[in-house]
């Protein structure tokens, strides 16, 4: 059961929560948000992956837990909109709608959307993920949320599973 560490706002964490465990067949996935209020009883939990989709400047900077807890990591998944990236991790993946993101969107329909892996990477079972493009259906009350629906599609992906819908 892979850990998963969750620096977000709680709206997209439970979105992505809810994504992840409704795309998954072979995972049985546990996320555990990080904030500044329960980071102190997090310290000895080893995540397997680190989601940061909010940028805490002070937590980051302040907190010795934090970076310890990202340095035991195996994946570190950024959001490179919003986190500039200050992180050392053997396995960094950024997601994001700028150019050099590692997992992008390039086109965005009323119905489906276009990801876009731009730079190979390897997964958990150390597969290389090849650069090509997914699509993936999408509802139209989640159009909003296409940044997280990046995040979606690059944890299922680190899983070898697939996103076919948000």
């Amino acid at each position: 059961m892979p850990f998963i560490g969750l620096i977000s706002k709680e709206s997209d964490g439970n979105f992505i929560k809810n994504e992840v465990y409704k795309n998954s067949v072979k995972n049985r996935f546990e996320f555990i948000n990080i904030n500044k209020k329960n980071i102190e009883n997090l310290k000895n939990i080893r995540f397997e992956t680190i989601l940061i989709d909010e940028e805490q400047k002070d937590f980051f900077d302040n907190s010795k837990y934090l970076e310890n807890i990202i340095k035991k990591s195996k994946f570190l998944v950024i959001n490179s909109d919003i986190v500039k990236n200050k992180f050392k991790n053997n396995k960094l993946i950024t997601y994001g709608l700028n150019q050099s993101a590692t997992i992008t969107i390039s086109s965005i329909k009323s119905e489906n959307i276009l990801i876009c892996v731009q730079k190979k990477f390897e997964d958990i079972h150390e597969k290389m993920v090849e650069e090509q493009e997914k699509r993936v259906e999408i509802g139209k009350s989640n159009l909003k949320k296409v940044c997280n629906s990046l995040a979606v599609f690059t944890i299922l992906t680190i899983y070898g599973e697939n996103l076919k819908k948000i």
